[in-house]
């Protein structure tokens, strides 16, 4: 059975308020779920990231957030902590306790299904996240507006997000850089009530360093070192306030699952096999 095959087999899980969410899970003894950034789908992962979980026994469960993908909206109001609890449900049928790698936005989601349901989460990766979204925000005021704001066309968040995802190395050509934006412009469009209500949630996200030490699972806290997004540094300052956690730097921006998929499922290998 290849991986595209496998990626297709899709589950629906039935949520209290009728969302339903769609899921797939891959082969293999450890389950990783993947929990998407700003705008991603169960998709947004690409092709090389999973083969190389796949090549270290590693088996990628995959989801689309509420709103997004084939998943539906339901009619909870938006907030990280609903889409923490999607993403529990997810873990459950896919065989909980397991390991989650949590990117970008979605690191907040997994940390804050770790914190909320400890006895689902085996083991942690945040990647290219941060402890205070509000703060980084404020930092970086002309970026952070143009991804959250509510009233501009949704084209404006997806070039803010190509700009953000694209490898400070310039690996990327025009030509893939505008097919890339072009496909986020259009899944914006198509899903444009699930990206108001991530844009709501992302804005409102609660603080985590006054939670950081209650992580009762180990934990690994990876960060690109030319990250456009989230700066450089906030890996370390997220990784000091959880006792026990493990901190990687890769070479790398925003998009390492693009940049570096081999390195960073490397990193997520080791970390698991602790």
């Amino acid at each position: 059975m290849t991986e595209r095959r496998r990626r297709k087999e899709w589950n629906g899980i039935e949520r209290p308020d009728g969302a339903l969410i769609r899921w797939a899970a891959g082969e293999g003894e450890r389950p990783l779920l993947l929990v998407p950034g700003f705008g991603g789908d169960g998709d947004c992962w690409g092709t090389a990231f999973p083969r190389q979980l796949f090549a270290r026994e590693i088996a990628p469960v995959v989801y689309d957030p509420r709103g997004l993908g084939g998943s539906t909206m339901g009619s909870s109001q938006p907030s990280i902590a609903l889409f923490a609890e999607d993403a529990a449900a997810v873990a459950e049928a896919a065989g909980a306790p397991l390991a989650v790698l949590g990117w970008s936005m979605g690191a907040f989601v997994a940390a804050e299904l770790a914190l909320a349901r400890p006895e689902l989460v085996s083991g942690v990766v945040l990647c290219c996240g941060s402890a205070d979204h509000r703060r980084i925000a404020g930092e970086r005021p002309a970026l952070f507006r143009a991804i959250l704001d509510r009233s501009a066309p949704l084209g404006e968040p997806a070039a803010a997000l190509t700009e953000a995802l694209l490898p400070a190395s310039g690996k990327w050509s025009p030509t893939f850089r505008r097919a890339f934006r072009e496909t986020l412009e259009a899944s914006f469009a198509a899903h444009a009530e699930g990206i108001r209500e991530q844009q709501t949630a992302l804005a409102e996200c609660p603080s985590l360093e006054g939670r950081l030490a209650s992580f009762a699972m180990p934990v690994l806290v990876v960060e690109g070192s030319e990250d456009r997004l989230i700066p450089p540094g906030e890996g370390e300052i997220l990784a000091g306030g959880i006792p026990g956690a493990l901190l990687r730097i890769l070479s790398g921006g925003h998009g390492l699952v693009y940049e570096a998929p081999g390195e960073l499922a490397g990193a997520v290998a080791e970390f698991l096999g602790r």
